[in-house]
């Protein structure tokens, strides 16, 4: 397969399976004793993706990095990961179009750097976990249940639906984030579970439509937040 998509190892089986049918290869992200474990297998922990260049974490599995070379650029970074917030955040960055929304002054320096030698400009949020908190429509558009990333988004000319909280899942948190329960790839958002249960099911699925992309429902569970899914083409 010439697509992946990198997954938390405990991504449900049946999420896996749908991947798999629309035609990416699922590599696991290994998981790491360094952060909390329920976000231990988390891709938007422990690595940042743009185009075909991956940062990870200098502690990253290299049995990971081996099965992941033959798709990505493999950049190796220098903030280390510890269960301290702060500390957990240096790659959960929310990258849309030339903005990358994330907290400043946490941001790995390979990273930061990076995007701005690269054009891609920096803006402030309050909340650290970017990248879990944000679903990311297009280049030009988001959805996430955290007012400071809305508001930060608006600020660039970002068009940002705010949501409600509390109804995604992760097990041994008491919820979870849509940007973690989600991945988009193409004219394609791939979300983890059914969202017939949250509140704003009928603005998600409008604001989607309106941006011209398709919602791909890949489990017939409730929405988990994974770490966000990561597609490489």
């Amino acid at each position: 397969m010439d697509r992946c998509v990198i997954t938390d190892p405990r991504l449900d089986e049946e999420c896996k399976k749908n991947l798999e049918r629309a035609g990416f290869r699922v590599i696991a992200a290994a998981l790491t004793d360094l952060v909390d474990t329920p976000i231990s297998g988390h891709p938007d922990i422990q690595m940042f993706l743009h185009e075909k260049n991956l940062f990870v974490h200098p502690d990253m599995d290299k049995k990971f990095i081996k099965s992941i070379e033959r798709y990505v650029n493999v950049i190796q970074c220098s903030s280390k990961l510890n269960k301290n917030y702060p500390d957990d955040i240096p790659y959960n960055i929310a990258l849309v179009g030339n903005f990358a929304i994330h907290k400043k002054g946490f941001t790995d320096k390979t990273v930061r750097d990076y995007l701005l030698n690269n054009g891609i400009a920096v803006v402030d949020a309050k909340q650290g976990y970017a990248k879990c908190s944000t679903l990311i429509v297009n280049e030009n558009s988001i959805i996430t249940s955290d007012r400071s990333i809305s508001d930060a988004a608006k600020g660039v000319g970002i068009d940002a639906l705010l949501i409600s909280d509390n109804y995604i899942e992760l097990p041994g948190y008491n919820h979870g984030f849509i940007g973690g329960a989600s991945g988009s790839c193409g004219d394609a958002i791939y979300l983890t579970g059914r969202i017939d249960h949250h509140p704003n099911r009928d603005d998600i699925k409008s604001f989607i439509a309106s941006k011209n992309m398709q919602l791909k429902i890949l489990s017939s569970k409730g929405l988990i937040d994974a770490g966000s899914l990561f597609f490489v083409e």
